[in-house]
């Protein structure tokens, strides 16, 4: 279930509503004027910046799977599987951080588009209860400057509260 709603368990900043998936178990902020999407009902959740022309829209994406064993594996295995998937794929940087008060990684990397634009990603992961719960934010490499107060704002407000996930 994904909902655009304001009663996550906290107040979003002015200016940002709340994407909630799992019943509530995981939410995020995003600005106002993104659409919330859910993509695989349970399993993938979006919110995109407005359409802007011919332009790569900045996107957030959280994703659920299924994980048997370490985090640290699982990361290395989608980083693994990004850099075989994706043309020009580059890990730039890679740190162990906190994610929705969870354990979890963080990766830097870039790539490019089939139209060959350059994109960079943001990734931070953590396996709650054997649930890989991912927060992907994708942006044009030269609109890093501008949109990246966005994305750390987004990442900031991310929350995985255990009692609410449902195993996909």
């Amino acid at each position: 279930m994904t909902d655009v709603c304001t009663d996550s368990g906290h107040d979003p900043l002015p200016g940002r509503t709340t994407v909630t998936a799992q019943g509530g178990g995981v939410s995020f902020d995003v600005p106002v004027a993104w659409d919330a999407i859910e993509l695989a009902p349970g399993e993938v959740v979006a919110a995109v910046e407005p359409d802007d022309a011919d332009r790569f829209r900045t996107n957030v994406v959280v994703t659920f799977t299924p994980v048997d064993g370490a985090l640290v594996d699982w990361d290395r295995e989608a980083s693994l599987r990004e850099a075989a998937e994706l043309d020009g794929y580059l890990l730039l940087d890679r740190e162990d951080v906190e994610v929705g008060g969870h354990p979890g990684t963080r990766r830097l990397t870039t790539h490019a588009t089939p139209a060959g634009e350059s994109v960079t990603t943001e990734c931070w992961s953590t396996v709650v209860d054997g649930i890989g719960i991912t927060l992907i934010a994708r942006v044009a490499t030269l609109r890093v400057p501008e949109m990246a107060p966005v994305i750390e704002a987004v990442a900031a407000s991310l929350v995985v509260r255990t009692e609410r996930l449902v195993a996909a």
